[in-house]
């Protein structure tokens, strides 16, 4: 086998391993991801557990503040306290949102930032 054989079977191999490797992070994150979402829906469902309908509502505003709250504290640091960079970032995350929680109603591109 000639040395630029060799090369490229090696860098095929080291592709291969690569990827593979980046295809199991991935995974990791997406399960990562659906364990904090069903921990947040779980916290929301216990929280507004066995209430009458207006406490319900008053408890899911807070929550809705509080989460609301939380992501911009999320931004700010992002952007290290920069304006524009923190308003592209919001930007960023509601077309991220719209793709992942899509309603059938908005047209949205396919291609991932």
């Amino acid at each position: 086998m000639t040395q630029k054989k060799k090369e490229h079977l090696l860098s095929k191999v080291g592709d291969t391993i690569l990827k593979e490797g980046l295809s199991k992070k991935i995974e990791d994150e997406k399960k990562d991801l659906k364990d904090f979402q069903s921990s947040v829906a779980l916290s929301l469902l216990n929280y507004t557990a066995d209430l009458e309908d207006a406490y319900v509502e008053r408890r899911l505003a807070s929550a809705l503040l509080f989460l609301t709250h939380l992501s911009s504290e999320i931004t700010k640091g992002f952007a290290n306290g920069d304006e524009k960079i923190a308003s592209n970032l919001l930007a960023d995350a509601i077309i991220e949102c719209r793709r992942a929680y899509p309603d059938g109603k908005t047209k949205l591109s396919s291609i991932f930032h």
